[in-house]
């Protein structure tokens, strides 16, 4: 019967990563502004394996990711199961691209910076007197609200009654 430690492995941290070897900090703290503007939470494993997405390069797979993770680490890499369940949430949340090549696996890469504003816009009950809402706050939340459920924000309408209390 095969030995199992009786805790999970401690996840990698920064100061793991073989000196040389990191991502452009740049760039890192780039994706790490684009995860949470999409509402997700930074971790450790998941600033680790920003590094490594980015060292592996684009249409990298998940084992390509975690070979490159091995090497950066010095051989302890996380598990491939943390890197799937976080690969699996960003591209959920629009930071990275999946495709499939012919080869039938899954390629990674990352995704496109969204560059138009989302346009969002108070249409009055009574009226249909439209107000164009420029608090990029409303955006944001409205962005990270279609995210947690897969979706992706184009535009929004809200109807919105007048202030007399109706």
């Amino acid at each position: 019967m095969p030995a199992f430690a009786e805790h999970r492995r401690s996840p990698p941290v920064l100061k793991q990563i073989r000196p040389g070897m990191e991502a452009s900090r740049n760039a890192v703290r780039k994706l790490e502004g684009r995860c949470r503007e999409a509402g997700v939470k930074m971790t450790d494993l998941r600033r680790v394996m920003l590094h490594g997405i980015l060292a592996a390069g684009a249409g990298a797979t998940a084992i390509g990711i975690w070979k490159t993770l091995g090497l950066m680490t010095d051989g302890h890499p996380p598990s491939l199961g943390s890197i799937q369940r976080n690969l699996n949430l960003l591209v959920a949340r629009d930071i990275l691209c999946r495709d499939v090549a012919p080869d039938r696996l899954w390629h990674y890469s990352i995704a496109p910076e969204r560059r138009g504003r989302l346009a969002v816009t108070f249409v009055e009950a009574g009226t249909g007197r439209k107000i164009r809402c420029r608090m990029p706050e409303v955006a944001a939340l409205l962005r990270r609200v279609a995210a947690e459920h897969g979706l992706a924000v184009q535009a929004a309408a809200i109807t919105v009654t007048s202030g007399t209390g109706r």
